[in-house]
């Protein structure tokens, strides 16, 4: 009796388990407003979703970007690509995606119910390649200064720019003004603390860069507190951005020097400066020594990256930055400076942080940290064509293959119950609790319902009571032999037990193969395949078994079995 207690309490216990995994909840997720702004929903969701042939979807097309570059062999640097993508999707928790070559130069990708376009767009596209420089500490920006200023008056750099928007003149730079860039630990955190933003109530004027010639850019860059840090009007960047790339300003740096723009800013006396620093050609280490990285909310930074490095890489990073004790180092990230370069106060290991900056919330760390270990793209990539994709078979179509699978499962019903009668009412109990354990599996795998895996899953409800038939011929067999009702269902299920067993096991080997190297599609169907084949053995030789006991307990003395 305490034996089929348990066994009472465990299938209880399951199905108020998989009930869990099955009830709507609430999923925040990000929607566009009446104004076309994206900003954080909370929707009322079961966690089963439809796929694209059901619900519909987004197309997505990748081609190789050659604007800042030829690329040599497209083939095998798409193809290289293609693996990188592919990980950084599925990483979304997104299933049952197709994310494939077309042709030498596009990627396409197929995500069912997206939500958020913008995301999965900024996600795939992303070069995430990522760099530690040294900001430059030899005023060398300051220097070459006279010869930017006559390349923007013989290319007649300024006409639209707002050069009498920037402060004039006094005092020492903007010391004073903006607090102290970086973080005083050993862990590597990107950007200066909350208060360095809100700098209303500074009564210091900024200043021009020391041996400015009054030119077009000296008047229009600050210089900034630590080294190689250095200030522009908001209303500027697009101009400076596009100055500083031309051939003639690249030629005109400092050997050894490159200029990345920032991604901070900062409220300087009622006005918006972005930030521009020089920094050193030279990486100290870039991200190919990245082993991890995860999204967190920090007290006092706010929501960061925390990033490990590989053994090899984290000893280099711990050599390297000795090497530059109270010089400060900017974190870039596809060439543009994550935060404010912190100081480095002592050697860094393995382990770091990057501060996401003003503004970001959870999930862009979230998607940062997913790009990052994803690793970096081999080349560009830009977007093709993007379109939403509708339900790929007619209302009518999805109507009947449903009808049809509903026909089947009936058709299951009537033949176990006609044939083998109580047995068979005992079967299609375990059944019902076969289909419910099925589907909180595939929701606990964030699985995708397309309509040929739903066509898939009526026909494993079919395969499904094949183990309840053989137990049942084996009890039929051994009541055939004289024995007791209680003797022939233990040796029905005993004898019965290795072939289910041995016929299951080779099949989720085969299922486990397809998960393990397939993509897409096959993978949804191999975590079909186990998810059904589990719940099959538990429910044909658990479940059903304890009906069983649980009859035989209630009806002692029963001298016939219906089956």
């Amino acid at each position: 009796m305490s034996n089929l207690k348990y066994r009472l309490g465990l299938i209880v216990a399951l199905v108020l388990v998989s009930a869990w995994a099955l009830f709507p909840r609430d999923v925040k997720t990000r929607q566009r407003d009446s104004n076309g702004i994206w900003r954080d929903t909370v929707t009322r969701r079961v966690p089963l979703r439809k796929g694209l042939d059901l619900s519909g979807g987004m197309h997505l097309a990748l081609e190789v970007d050659e604007s800042k570059g030829v690329i040599a062999n497209k083939a095998e640097a798409i193809d290289r690509a293609l693996k990188v993508v592919r990980t950084r999707i599925e990483g979304m928790g997104v299933s049952e995606t197709v994310i494939q070559k077309a042709g030498n130069d596009r990627i396409i990708v197929d995500i069912p119910g997206i939500d958020d376009r913008e995301r999965a767009i900024r996600i795939a596209q992303d070069q995430a390649f990522l760099q530690f420089q040294i900001t430059d500490k030899t005023q060398a920006f300051e220097k070459v200064l006279p010869r930017l200023d006559a390349i923007a008056k013989q290319v007649g750099f300024g006409a639209s720019a707002k050069a009498g928007d920037t402060a004039t003149a006094s005092g020492a730079g903007l010391n004073g003004l903006l607090t102290a860039g970086g973080d005083t630990s050993k862990s590597v955190a990107v950007g200066a603390k909350k208060d360095s933003a809100k700098t209303d109530s500074a009564k210091k004027d900024t200043a021009s860069l020391p041996g400015a010639s009054g030119g077009v850019v000296s008047k229009m860059i600050l210089a900034g507190q630590m080294p190689g840090e250095f200030l522009f009007d908001r209303n500027n960047e697009d101009a400076l951005k596009k100055f500083m790339a031309t051939p003639e300003v690249v030629a005109a740096l400092p050997p050894g020097k490159v200029v990345r723009f920032g991604s901070d800013s900062s409220l300087i006396q009622n006005k918006t400066y972005r930030y521009l620093y020089l920094l050193d050609a030279r990486e100290i280490l870039n991200g190919e020594s990245l082993t991890d990285a995860k999204p967190n909310a920090a007290t006092m930074e706010g929501t960061v990256v925390e990033f490990t490095l590989s053994n090899e890489g984290g000893r280099k990073f711990q050599r390297e930055t000795s090497k530059h004790v109270k010089d400060f180092m900017a974190i870039v990230l596809d060439n543009v400076v994550m935060g404010r370069p912190p100081v480095i106060n002592g050697a860094i290991g393995t382990r770091g942080q990057i501060t996401m900056g003003q503004g970001r919330d959870l999930q862009a760390a979230q998607d940062l940290s997913l790009v990052l270990k994803a690793g970096a793209l081999p080349v560009p990539l830009k977007v093709a064509e993007v379109r939403n994709i509708g339900p790929s078979l007619g209302e009518d179509s999805i109507n009947n293959a449903f009808r049809a699978g509903a026909i089947a499962i009936a058709l299951v019903v009537v033949i176990m119950i006609a044939y083998y009668r109580f047995s068979g009412m005992l079967a299609v109990g375990g059944l019902a609790l076969y289909v419910l354990y099925t589907l909180a599996t595939l929701a606990g795998f964030d699985a995708v319902l397309t309509l040929p895996g739903l066509a898939g899953f009526v026909l494993s409800i079919g395969i499904a009571v094949d183990a309840n038939v053989l137990i049942f011929e084996r009890i039929r067999e051994e009541l055939d032999r004289g024995k007791t009702i209680r003797t022939a269902i233990d040796e029905g299920f005993r004898h019965a037990i290795p072939a289910i067993v041995d016929s299951n096991v080779s099949t989720i080997l085969t299922a486990a193969v397809l998960y393990q190297y397939g993509t897409g599609p096959v993978k949804g169907f191999a975590v079909t395949l186990i998810a059904g084949i589990v719940a099959s053995m538990l429910t044909s030789i658990f479940v059903v078994k304890t009906f069983y006991l649980l009859w035989l307990n209630r009806s002692r003395g029963a001298q016939t079995l219906s089956i």
